[in-house]
């Protein structure tokens, strides 16, 4: 395996606090959001990761891998865990892979296969480190003074009649 990095896609996900803002609205977003940041970090290390994901919904995979990522989905309704552990028996060179997961089989396994594992809470710690101004423009706007006020006013609106009953 040419990877330095084999990553188990929704734990890392799930693990990274700005893209669980943007998950809350738009999983194929926040997959695309993640992506991104790896990009980042594999052209900053000089290094290829591999993504795994669960194969369970519709995906277009063609726009998803990048020059330094691949992405693979597990084939539904195989889930991604038996899939990154068929990599693993799979790779020669495992002393110089890492597995990214908080999953305990998977962590368990990749040390029997004796492959390094880094959680995904410190990895999502390590590539979140950067800024997050396009996510928060996008998801985290401030309302405008107008907006707010007419949001008062339908709340305004629902006090007043709920108290009147």
């Amino acid at each position: 395996m040419k990877y330095k990095l084999l990553v188990d896609g929704y734990n890392l996900l799930f693990q990274n606090p700005e893209l669980r803002k943007v998950l809350e609205r738009d999983l194929e977003e926040a997959r695309k959001l993640l992506i991104d940041q790896l990009e980042e970090y594999a052209g900053k290390k000089n290094i290829r990761i591999l993504v795994v994901f669960d194969g369970d919904i519709k995906v277009n995979t063609r726009d998803e891998s990048r020059s330094r990522i691949d992405v693979c989905f597990s084939k539904s309704p195989e889930k991604a865990d038996p899939l990154i552990k068929r990599l693993l028996e799979k790779t020669n060179k495992k002393k110089d892979l890492t597995v990214v997961t908080s999953d305990n089989e998977i962590s368990h396994y990749a040390k029997l296969c004796s492959v390094h594992v880094t959680s995904s809470q410190k990895f999502a710690e390590e590539i979140s480190s950067r800024s997050f101004d396009g996510i928060e423009k996008k998801y985290c706007q401030s309302m405008t003074k107008a907006e707010l006020t007419e949001w008062m006013d339908l709340f305004k609106d629902q006090t007043d009649v709920s108290e009147n009953q």
